[in-house]
């Protein structure tokens, strides 16, 4: 029974200390992070009551240990749009920085648009020691459109994570300590359950610190590159004019064409029936010409 007290005084205490820490540090810090970590276990007859009583912990962290600027830790982002008429060239040499640099392409892709104008997006992680330098460079690249750059400061929320890892791994060297000098099956069992606890909470805050490191450590710059709008041309219609015209000129020849086709062998047997006509006239002609003489000649004689 005694080492189930000692250990819920050892958890107790860490809670505590995790919490004072977390006060002293944040206050300093600037910003809190308490949001982003997950709140400490509760443990039966912790903290709240009085069957285990414990002592003020001292802080694990300096509380002006990050009071100076050269210690701020600030999460670098920025986002640069290049307008450039070699794309390809462009986008291939914000990768050849980013990789000078030591970091790496996070993402990357491709568009392009109806008129066939590409857009290109780059986002790459460089080390934050080369944040500026790596940003000028990619300047110079084409003509800039738009350049934002913004830090996020994130000291409180490092600082809450570090206070909780450093009194959450005291609390783990005292709990192997405990478990160490317990006689009894029962002490045992629940001293590994304590001590599964809490190494389950240092394995989720050592996560999250590493993350919040890469985030510091790494800058993230994101790089639009766009092909500039093609110039289109004023049409003041003479072209398309000149165009209708001859397409109705040509028609026109087109028609006339047909019509002629048509109307030459109209015309041929036109003029085939009217000399077949005409020819028939003259002799109708040629005979009542002759008949009428012969009648004259008849009546002369008697």
């Amino acid at each position: 029974m005694l080492i189930i007290m000692a250990c819920a005084i050892v958890v107790a205490t860490a809670m505590v200390a995790g919490c004072t820490n977390v006060g002293d540090s944040t206050s300093k810090g600037g910003d809190s992070g308490s949001q982003y970590a997950p709140e400490s276990p509760t443990y039966p007859g912790g903290p709240g009551t009085d069957a285990y009583p414990y002592p003020t912990p001292q802080p694990t962290v300096a509380p002006d240990a990050y009071s100076d600027v050269s210690n701020r830790k600030v999460i670098m982002t920025a986002t640069i749009q290049i307008e450039t008429g070699d794309l390809d060239q462009v986008v291939g040499r914000v990768r050849t920085l980013c990789s000078d640099a030591g970091g790496y392409v996070q993402s990357s892709y491709l568009d392009t648009y109806s008129n066939n104008r590409r857009t290109a997006t780059v986002t790459i992680k460089v080390p934050s020691s080369a944040y500026e330098s790596t940003i000028t460079e990619i300047k110079k690249l084409g003509t800039v459109k738009s350049d934002r750059s913004t830090g996020t400061d994130v000291t409180g929320r490092y600082v809450d994570l570090e206070a909780r890892l450093n009194n959450l791994k005291s609390t783990e060297s005292r709990l192997v300590a405990i478990m160490d000098k317990a006689n009894n099956v029962s002490d045992i069992l629940a001293v590994e359950k304590e001590l599964s606890r809490v190494r389950g909470d240092i394995e989720s805050y050592q996560a999250q610190m590493n993350t919040l490191k890469n985030q510091i450590d790494f800058s993230t710059i994101t790089v639009t590159v766009t092909e500039p709008q093609p110039v289109v041309a004023y049409d003041w219609g003479i072209g398309e004019a000149f165009s209708e015209g001859v397409h109705m000129f040509v028609a026109v020849i087109g028609v006339l064409i047909v019509l002629t086709g048509i109307l030459i062998p109209l015309a041929l047997y036109v003029v085939l029936i009217a000399a077949v006509l005409y020819l028939l006239y003259r002799l109708a002609l040629y005979a009542y010409r002759r008949w009428g003489k012969k009648k004259m000649s008849v009546e002369e004689k008697k």
